[in-house]
């Protein structure tokens, strides 16, 4: 007797790709993404660009810090916003000495500075001191100070009193920062400076700067201009003016690695420089290193001594042209690093 066909579909009665029934031949042909689809970007906010000064930061970091002869460092927090230095350097190119200084704070709160911080160092010999002065009454202003004092001349009885190096007044708000700026003002001489930076999104940002100098009877004004594009691994930045005009690059290559390069061309001495930056970390050391179109080969070591407050440093430039070779060497004894 023929058997009857069963109601329920078999397996092995219909093609791999062919459903049993035709709901579910057409639920599993809308499963299908379409050829295109049209997706929506992520707008994201402009964020503040930071100051005129600092667009060739991410470059000017890998700069080493170059230091003669030897150094002695030593710092200790006593408290928080409270800390005490004393350095002692014997060298043929800086000062020798023994300086003391102090970074003083006392209230902040929320981005802004209650009271002034107050940083300083002393020269116990010559009583020479350095003081910088920062406020920040609200989070959109604030103003810096730093004062030079010398209380002995080129003869040593001249007492030439408090000379002000820098003075700034800064606001910051959401996307634009604004800075005027005022380098040793006298009464023959002095330089001011106004520049304005604007984020045209969270990846560009464009400002200008107005100059005006004057020393004794001449004058000068010049407008520069400038932009910037960062990324999370690798960034450009160009300044430009009547009388020069400077490019930087940075790159991250990776983890442990950073690599830059600078032009700075001056029309008004004749000269252009092109400098090469890295950077290598490990976890117990740093190395900074350049080479530039003047022949200038030199590298800085920084170790962290195992167990120990201490961080020890080398430091060596060499100039083919000039046949000169620095070095130095420091230890910075510092009781954080415990």
């Amino acid at each position: 007797m023929p058997k009857k066909p069963s109601s329920s579909c078999r397996e092995d009665s219909l093609p791999v790709d062919e459903p049993c029934l035709p709901s579910q031949r057409r639920t599993e042909r809308l499963i299908f993404p379409k050829p295109l689809i049209t997706v929506e970007g992520i707008a994201r906010a402009p964020l503040n660009p930071g100051d005129f000064a600092s667009l060739h930061q991410r470059t000017y970091e890998l700069r080493p810090e170059w230091f003669e002869g030897f150094q002695l460092n030593a710092s200790k927090t006593l408290a928080v916003h409270r800390i005490v230095r004393a350095s002692w350097n014997l060298s043929h190119v800086t000062p020798t000495g023994f300086r003391v200084g102090a970074q003083l704070q006392r209230r902040c709160s929320d981005s802004v500075l209650k009271t002034p911080l107050v940083a300083f160092d002393v020269n116990p010999g010559t009583l020479s001191s350095n003081v910088s002065l920062l406020y920040r009454p609200v989070a959109s202003v604030c103003c810096e100070i730093n004062v030079q004092v010398s209380p002995r001349g080129g003869s040593g009885t001249e007492d030439l009193g408090p000379v002000i190096d820098k003075a700034s007044l800064q606001h910051t708000g959401s996307s634009t920062t604004t800075t005027l700026r005022c380098y040793r003002p006298g009464r023959d001489s002095c330089r001011l400076t106004l520049d304005h930076l604007m984020s045209y999104n969270d990846r560009l940002a464009i400002g200008g700067e107005l100059l005006y100098e004057w020393y004794r009877n001449t004058s000068n004004a010049q407008i520069a201009l400038a932009a910037r594009y960062n990324h999370e691994r690798h960034s450009f930045a160009a300044t430009g003016s009547r009388e020069a005009f400077d490019l930087s690059y940075w790159r991250r290559v990776n983890g442990r690695l950073q690599i830059g390069s600078s032009l700075a061309c001056s029309h008004r001495e004749g000269k252009a420089i092109g400098t090469i930056y890295y950077r290598l970390e490990h976890p117990d050391c740093t190395v900074r290193g350049l080479f530039d179109s003047d022949w200038s080969i030199g590298f800085t070591y920084q170790r962290k001594l195992s167990q120990m407050p201490i961080v020890a440093g080398l430091s060596l430039l060499f100039c083919i042209p000039k046949n000169t070779f620095q070095s130095g060497f420091k230890i910075d004894l510092d009781s954080n690093l415990q």
